[in-house]
């Protein structure tokens, strides 16, 4: 008979049975939290963002919009990867006046302006697997669970990215790639604060002849030449009209969107400068309507400079000697992957500040996001992929027909200042 009390006893813990370290299983909180950058409380917004539809029939402009949201109807349903689409244009002529005028031989025609928008293939996939110990130790915190949650957030982030990324390059970075392969010059509109307006930076065609001389003007502003200040914001506004930038219509005043860096924000609220915002607002009073519309706001300047702080804006690296000048654009990319520039020397790096106005960018979806997914190894292994076409790229007009002959970028300006 056995001994009572044998075999009762048991081991707490997996060590004292033999089994080896490298099986033990190490506990996770149930709780799983997801990690999110900023989202885009501007270029997503709908106050800012108006759908126009692909077609035939020319159509008058949506009024107080910053992107015009492409989708495809009809024949541009499957996918195309550039549409063209024509607006009417205002009417400039002089008319006739008075009782002996005649109107015969004195029309005016109708006059069209196109704008060309693009579309390319984006993708990412992610990794799982569905049985096996592994996959069990994970399942209750449901990791696997947050794949598809995940991806789309990466595609919020992407599309935050690529709007930046045509802001100062012209186009976002999938649109360069096959089969469109499409150039990125330089935003082709550039004021830098401190430098006289006859010594602006001058549009050429030729994206390297613009890229030179946007160089040349960086290297030749000292470091206090390209900060902003309330003086050089006043500037700003009449240089924009001037330059028949698009106002936005905000609260009954026609405003231009000026999207800050955070450091440049910091640098100008420091009470201790002299010529600092924070030693006076112009129309400080408009702050709170301001920021109702958008959010991020931090004032107004001369009653149409809408100064935002954007915690993406991008940064750019000054390199080369004269005539053979390149600026490297850094961005904040998705996951936290910061690809911008940290340093601070003189005449190299700047922050890329940027104004907005009405119609400034063109956001064309030609297939709508979708997830695939691939098993392996009879379904142990398995990857989730999120793809669709879109393409991010500034609203420039042709004026005269639909082939890029006379082109018109009326709702974006660059404005770099020195880091600091």
């Amino acid at each position: 008979m056995a001994t009572a009390g044998v075999g009762i006893a048991k081991p707490n813990n997996l060590a004292t049975q033999g089994v080896d370290t490298g099986l033990l299983r190490q506990a996770w909180s149930n709780m799983i939290y997801l990690e999110s950058l900023q989202q885009e409380p501007l270029f997503d917004s709908s106050m800012f963002k108006e759908e126009i539809k692909a077609g035939d029939k020319p159509r008058s402009l949506p009024m107080n919009k910053i992107v015009l949201d492409v989708t495809p109807t009809g024949q541009n349903a499957k996918a195309n990867r550039k549409v063209t689409l024509q607006f009417l244009r205002s009417l400039e002529g002089t008319g006739r006046f008075g009782n002996q005028e005649t109107l015969l031989g004195n029309e005016e025609q109708m006059r069209l302006k196109y704008a060309q928008f693009y579309s390319n293939d984006w993708a990412h996939a992610v990794s799982g697997e569905s049985y096996g110990i592994d996959f069990r130790e994970l399942s209750a915190t449901q990791i696997y669970d947050h794949i598809r949650p995940l991806l789309a957030q990466w595609l919020g982030e992407l599309r935050g990215y690529y709007y930046r990324a045509a802001i100062l390059e012209t186009r976002s970075p999938n649109l360069a790639k096959s089969p469109l392969s499409l150039a990125r010059p330089l935003n082709p509109n550039w004021y830098l604060p401190g430098t006289a307006a006859a010594s602006q930076p001058a549009y050429s065609a030729t994206a390297a002849t613009l890229e030179n001389n946007v160089g040349a003007a960086l290297n030749a502003a000292t470091a206090t030449d390209t900060v902003f200040n309330v003086r050089r914001m006043l500037s700003l506004g009449d240089y924009l009209q001037e330059k028949y930038i698009k106002p936005l219509m905000i609260n009954g005043k026609e405003c231009y969107v000026l999207m800050l860096h955070p450091d440049e924000v910091r640098y100008n609220l420091d009470p201790s400068r002299d010529d600092s915002w924070a030693k006076y607002w112009v129309d400080a009073a408009s702050l709170s309507d301001a920021d109702k519309v958008i959010p991020g706001t931090i004032g107004m300047v001369g009653g149409r400079i809408i100064c935002v702080r954007d915690q993406r804006c991008p940064t750019l690296t000054l390199s080369g000697t004269s005539a053979d000048y390149t600026l490297t654009p850094g961005y904040l990319l998705p996951g936290r992957n910061e690809g911008r520039t940290t340093g601070v020397t003189a005449n190299v790096h700047f922050n890329a500040n940027y104004v907005l106005g009405e119609h400034a960018l063109g956001h064309y979806t030609s297939e709508l996001p979708h997830y695939e997914e691939q098993k392996d190894e009879y379904g142990k292994y398995y990857g989730v992929a999120y793809a669709g076409a879109f393409g991010c790229a500034l609203v420039n007009w042709d004026v005269d027909t639909p082939t890029d002959t006379s082109i018109q970028s009326e709702g974006t300006f660059i404005c770099p200042t020195q880091r600091s």
